[in-house]
């Protein structure tokens, strides 16, 4: 034992790269592979969106709406719920949100879960 070498703690040096003195550090740059879409995806960037409708009613409170749409659309503040209620009640109809087919019509079981008359149409047949 008195004749060999002390062992290195940590492994020496560590590796040589192109170097053949002195312990440098080698950083690699990561590899970044573009992700291929998958089919979900691909369909969800063609698929139109639709609109989901709030119809006016002569029923509900201002606040029982709001509220209403706020739970059903977690994504809408109450202060943008209590927009499309009014916009509802002086236009007659208004939009709670754009969304794909299946989502949209969630949301529009939702509202009418609540006692609210809603409805989607393709955003297409809108103007902008």
């Amino acid at each position: 034992d008195i004749g060999r070498g002390k062992p290195s703690v940590g492994g020496g040096k560590g590796p040589q790269f192109g170097r053949s003195e002195g312990g440098g550090v080698a950083v690699a740059e990561p590899v970044v592979k573009k992700r291929a879409k998958t089919r979900r995806e691909e369909q969800t960037d063609k698929e139109p969106t639709w609109r989901v409708l709030l119809h006016n009613d002569d029923v509900h409170t201002f606040d029982y709406v709001t509220m209403s749409i706020v739970k059903v659309v977690k994504t809408i503040s109450r202060k943008k719920a209590h927009r499309i209620t009014m916009t509802a009640h002086s236009s007659g109809v208004a939009t709670v949100t754009t969304t794909w087919k299946a989502l949209a019509e969630e949301y529009c079981k939702g509202l009418q879960m609540h006692g609210l008359t809603s409805s989607i149409a393709p955003d297409s047949s809108f103007k902008k």
